[in-house]
């Protein structure tokens, strides 16, 4: 048991770390894969233009630029809880 927490808390903690640095531009690779609404359902978007209605998802490219910052923040809360699983596992290791 303290082997698994040890791995998760390493793995979450690397992740976040990765995210909350923004190393190679992670943090706006994931927001662009995630969070863009063209990565989903095309004919959804379609029938919205054809019909003239204003679909609320069309708003990413304004708010585009405080994406990334919102997924930097998460990475750090991420890093943060990957911290304390690591924590607890090295210390249940020790004390075992």
């Amino acid at each position: 048991m303290p082997l698994t927490s040890l791995l998760l808390g390493a793995a979450l903690f690397l992740a976040g770390l990765t995210l909350a640095t923004d190393y190679r531009g992670a943090a706006g690779t994931l927001a662009n894969a995630f969070l863009d609404p063209s990565q989903g359902d095309r004919a959804i978007l379609r029938h919205y233009a054809r019909r003239g209605i204003d679909h609320p998802e069309l708003h990413f490219f304004n708010e585009a630029p405080r994406h990334p910052r919102f997924v930097r923040i998460g990475g750090g809360f991420a890093s943060a809880v990957g911290l304390v699983f690591l924590t607890g596992g090295v210390l249940a290791l020790v004390r075992g």
